[in-house]
């Protein structure tokens, strides 16, 4: 019987009941994470609101809505059903503790990461420090003699886990071309390191053939192109055991690297998502990345909630000016869509055109001179600049981006609240996301084995920091 390790929220005893009261709560509370912001204005999202709602947070102030979003705080005027939905996206959110992980070394640069450190930043050195000792550590547990690292990219984790004192044979594998070359290159120049005085005087002997420790494949994987991956991977372990890893795997490659694990005689796996914006959910019996397990079948969660789960609310009170720069973005980007629809560019109903951030250049080519308050210049500069980077030809007059932003005075603030809506339920979706990669995990497991799930990083810093850990029992 496969034991599923995850810390549940208080009042669970089993991994089923939790599984159900997030569902429950998702089918109850979904307009929040499915709203899309761009329609806030065109949709009228806020008058569906409940009138005390709108009241109420139309008098919130902006450090209100942080402590809302990052600690669960609301004032005890609040209206109930408000107060009990913020009690309830905190209460169901996973506490993720799990084995403990040495903290990463503050002096990493006088230590044996120094060799590895190129083109690693700070919340790099961190993350790859810290799987590659979960990796480790799995791998040794597992009698592992080839670690599978999929998704590889620049090879940072690969040349930790090859050339480091964990000495692992690994094969790194991604989609691209230039990311092997790239890496291969980095190769060479971390081997030349290791190779010369400094690693020396640190006791580092290099062995002849060590060079060989890390080999480098491009292949596709996806969710329906798992074979050559198990295929290559059992081949190159000549009859021995094999794991799968992956750091920040996009999308659907996660569910790839999961699905490749339960289908093929791989002993173990260990993997952090990103970017749940990019999973595909079943559509007419395809394959696709959410759900996977039994326990999820028939839940569809939509774009706009994946989207939601990238949410890092834990970060707004430390970085109060951001916050407030993403409320100001989706203010103007909101407000630009219902000016288009206003004057007959898109359709009401219409996907809105992807506009994406607008750069500082940008903004100041298109800045204009007009007898308006400074926020109203903003939006109308802003409008004009987007409208250029999507080659769009209308262009309104400035009268018009002022009169529409004077008809949404309050605009900002809804927008901030909204958001502020939207985004608590971003843990909640992302919940659902790892219980049902835990379980299906529990369902395929043969044998006696293992799967858990935990915070690996801290959130702040790598609000993606959740791993997923699977390793069959001996009976396997």
């Amino acid at each position: 019987m496969t034991q599923i390790d995850i810390q549940l929220p208080d009042g669970f005893g089993t991994i089923a009941e939790y599984a159900a009261e997030i569902k429950r709560a998702f089918a109850k509370y979904s307009s929040f994470p499915n709203m899309h912001i761009v329609d806030f204005f065109v949709t009228g999202f806020w008058q569906q609101l409940p009138d005390d709602w709108q009241e109420y947070l139309e008098q919130v102030e902006v450090t209100g809505l942080v402590a809302m979003a990052s600690t669960g705080q609301v004032d005890a005027s609040a209206p109930e059903s408000l107060r009990s939905y913020v009690k309830d996206m905190f209460r169901l959110r996973l506490n993720y503790q799990g084995p403990l992980i040495a903290a990463a070394a503050a002096d990493s640069e006088q230590g044996e990461l120094w060799y590895f450190l190129e083109g690693m930043n700070p919340k790099k050195r961190v993350e790859v420090q810290l799987l590659s000792q979960l990796v480790s550590t799995v791998a040794k547990e597992s009698q592992c003699s080839l670690v599978v690292d999929v998704g590889a990219g620049q090879g940072y984790l690969s040349r930790v886990l090859a050339y480091s004192s964990y000495s692992l044979p690994v094969l790194a594998i991604d989609s691209s071309p230039k990311q092997q070359r790239g890496a291969e290159s980095m190769q060479r120049r971390t081997i030349k390191r290791l190779q010369g005085s400094r690693a020396a005087q640190h006791g580092f002997k290099w062995e002849a053939g060590r060079a060989q420790q890390l080999q480098h494949t491009v292949m596709h994987v996806g969710l329906d192109r798992t074979g050559e991956l198990a295929a290559t991977a059992h081949s190159r372990a000549a009859g021995g055991r094999w794991m799968l890893c992956g750091l920040h795997a996009c999308g659907d490659l996660s569910s790839a690297v999961l699905k490749t694990f339960v289908e093929s005689d791989a002993a173990a796996v260990a993997v952090v998502p990103c970017c749940y914006n990019h999973i595909s959910e079943t559509r007419q019996g395809t394959a696709a990345g959410f759900p996977l397990s039994r326990e999820m079948h028939g839940i569809r969660l939509g774009q706009n909630a994946l989207k939601t789960a990238c949410q890092a609310t834990s970060r707004w009170d430390s970085c109060p000016e951001a916050t407030l720069a993403a409320f100001r973005r989706n203010h103007f980007r909101a407000l630009l869509h219902y000016l288009m629809v206003a004057h007959g560019q898109v359709a009401p109903d219409a996907m809105a055109p992807a506009v994406g951030k607008v750069t500082n250049t940008e903004l100041q080519a298109a800045k204009v001179s007009v007898d308006a308050s400074s926020d109203e210049i903003a939006f109308t500069t802003y409008v004009l600049a987007a409208l250029t980077k999507l080659n769009h030809a209308w262009r309104p007059t400035a009268e018009q981006c002022v009169e529409c932003y004077r008809e949404h005075g309050t605009g900002l603030q809804q927008i901030a609240a909204a958001w502020t809506l939207k985004s608590l339920a971003g843990p909640l979706v992302e919940c659902m996301l790892v219980v049902d990669r835990a379980m299906y995990l529990a369902e395929h497991c043969r044998g006696s084995g293992r799967v858990s799930a935990f915070a690996l990083f801290d959130p702040v810093t790598s609000p993606r920091n959740v791993v997923l850990v699977a390793q069959r029992g001996d009976n396997a």
